[in-house]
């Protein structure tokens, strides 16, 4: 009978952040059948709380040390660029995608411009920086002492990105109740059969592959199957939060020294109000800081980065912040690794994903196909456009997880500057 011992696909794809919808689109583009799994809903976690920006590797230019993470992005934003105007080629129809600013504003130090063009030629980077003349400089950016750069590197919204690339895959996207709605038939990591759990719904699957593209969820997933969870790595931040509805939409990094002292994206929620995301070395030096003392330390930080915006002048603004973890691949020194990574065991059979970056999910792609390619099509009568059985759909659909500022409590920018220095 067939699916008795489980029904064939090619690939199993475990997480349903940017990592493994951009992984499921490569597998059907290049004719695999696979599925995808959700434990909670689509870009849970770090993928819809990233700040959304193509980065072309310019930031990775203050750092000589960077230069080869940098030469690794450097084709990213005009591939994303290309697939959100066309969708047409290799890669996922991104046209239903929001781009929320064509480009992202680099300033703060005089030698800014001279530093990067140095070490950006040594990158041998696709996206140089532009120096932008005072009067057609941002308004926020018009007081700035130093120079202010234009840097051609996309900033999209994550849900939109998202949910239009899993809206080519609804008939192979799958939602079950939780970590523990799967279940492994392995050894030593080779996963013989997936009993998938949603409901009342249960579905055995006999994959030929399995990607772990879970971020976080990774290390779990590795001690599940008996395999050493120690090769992930977590890089944690605490990203700071401001609304109003005053605020203008404003996407750019300030950098001080080696380091981006500030990156500022923004978004609308549902009441009309802006919203600023804050991350860099804010993001990261705030790891050790409460909730208000974060609050407290961005109203600062966006003052001393921002000097002629007056934070006091905007009647309804808003702070809040959360945490959020970057999962990787370890490194030897802790450091985020220079492109997106993958582990292969069993000839192909167990791929572990990490994109590093949002915008290296292409390249993620890429690589996972090239360490499935050996194992893919083993399942014989399997093929990307067969239909898959009635059985899958008992499963559940699973949406588009919340924006993190959706779920957070937020405080007043008057409770925030008038509370005690923390």
């Amino acid at each position: 009978m067939p699916g008795s011992d489980g029904h064939p696909v090619d690939l199993a794809v475990i997480g349903g952040g940017i990592a493994g919808l951009w992984i499921l689109d490569a597998a059907v583009r290049a004719g695999r059948n696979a599925i995808l799994i959700e434990a909670f809903e689509l870009g849970h976690g770090q993928s819809v709380a990233a700040q959304g920006i193509i980065h072309g590797g310019l930031k990775y230019t203050l750092r000589e040390r960077d230069l080869d993470a940098a030469g690794a992005i450097a084709d990213m934003p005009a591939f994303w660029r290309n697939r959100h105007e066309s969708g047409d080629g290799d890669g996922p129809d991104l046209r239903a995608a929001r781009m929320s600013a064509p480009c992202t504003w680099m300033w703060r130090t005089d030698s800014l411009a001279s530093r990067l063009g140095m070490l950006g030629a040594k990158a041998a980077l696709r996206t140089r920086p532009e120096t932008v003349p005072e009067g057609e400089r941002p308004p926020l950016l018009r007081a700035a002492s130093g120079a202010v750069l234009r840097v051609a590197e996309p900033v999209f919204d994550t849900r939109s990105v998202l949910g239009a690339i899993a809206a080519g895959h609804t008939d192979r996207i799958f939602g079950v109740d939780g970590p523990e709605g799967m279940e492994f038939a392995s050894a030593g990591g080779r996963v013989e059969r997936l009993i998938l759990r949603s409901g009342s719904g249960e579905v055995v699957v006999r994959p030929a592959s399995v990607v772990l593209a879970a971020g976080i969820g990774n290390e779990a997933l590795l001690a599940r199957l008996g395999l050493d969870a120690a090769v992930a790595q977590r890089r944690p931040l605490h990203m700071a939060l401001v609304r109003g509805r005053s605020l203008p939409e404003f996407h750019g990094h300030c950098v001080d020294g080696n380091k981006t002292r500030v990156t500022i994206t923004s978004a609308r929620d549902d009441a009309g109000r802006t919203i600023w995301q804050l991350g860099g070395d804010l993001a990261e030096r705030g790891v050790d800081r409460d909730d208000m003392a974060q609050r407290q330390a961005a109203s600062e930080e966006l003052r001393g980065v921002l000097p002629a915006f007056d934070l006091d002048r905007i009647d309804d603004l808003e702070w809040s912040s959360y945490r959020v973890d970057r999962a990787e691949r370890r490194t030897r020194a802790g450091l985020r690794p220079d492109d997106a990574e993958v582990i292969s065991l069993h000839d192909g059979r167990l791929v572990t994903a990490w994109p590093t970056k949002w915008a290296l999910a292409p390249r993620l792609a890429a690589a996972v196909l090239e360490a499935t390619e050996g194992v893919a099509g083993s399942t014989g009568d399997a093929s990307a456009s067969a239909e898959l059985p009635e059985v899958f759909e008992t499963l559940r659909r699973p949406g588009i997880a919340a924006f993190p500022w959706e779920e957070r409590s937020w405080t007043s920018h008057h409770d925030v500057v008038s509370a005690e220095p923390a």
